[in-house]
């Protein structure tokens, strides 16, 4: 299991960022996930997370995935959300994503929110793209490997090479 690099500004994922969620964004046998727990500083409605909140969470654990899985930076396309149970401030939480697979330039990708019996509370499936005319140096010298280990920074590094 390894700590995945977080961009420098990032909302959900940065650490020392204080109006931020500081989640640890995890790879292991081709998964992302981080255990949240989200505090009411983000609800919706008492005490229930808002739901744009838990589609960041989620939009940011496919697009991780998506890069380990094909090496491609994506941009979010088009998505579908689906929220079967509140998500609950305060609880302990699993948010999971998956790459699914390509088709020509699309790029897809899942996620969810279970909790510790895995019972699933909201899933989004996804269709990215690649984006156009991105410099590869200029993405890498945005992200903050500090907690990485040497093998996943190899790996983001290694987009220098195919470009």
């Amino acid at each position: 299991m390894d700590i995945m690099p977080v961009y420098k500004q990032s909302f959900f994922c940065k650490q020392d960022r204080e109006d931020g969620m500081g989640l640890n964004v995890m790879y292991e046998d081709h998964t992302v996930y981080c255990d949240m727990i989200v505090d009411n500083r983000f609800e919706g409605y008492h005490d229930v997370v808002h739901g744009g909140m838990l589609f960041g969470i989620l939009d940011v654990l496919m697009w991780h995935i998506i890069f380990m899985e094909t090496k491609k930076v994506g941009m979010t396309r088009k998505t579908e959300m689906e929220f079967f149970k509140p998500v609950m401030c305060n609880e302990q939480y699993k948010a999971i994503g998956k790459f699914d697979r390509v088709v020509g330039r699309d790029i897809y990708a899942s996620a969810w929110i279970e909790d510790s019996e895995g019972e699933c509370y909201a899933r989004v499936t996804a269709l990215f793209r690649e984006g156009k005319d991105l410099s590869a140096k200029d993405f890498l010298k945005n992200l903050d490997f500090s907690y990485t280990s040497p093998e996943i920074k190899a790996h983001f590094m290694s987009i220098l090479e195919k470009r």
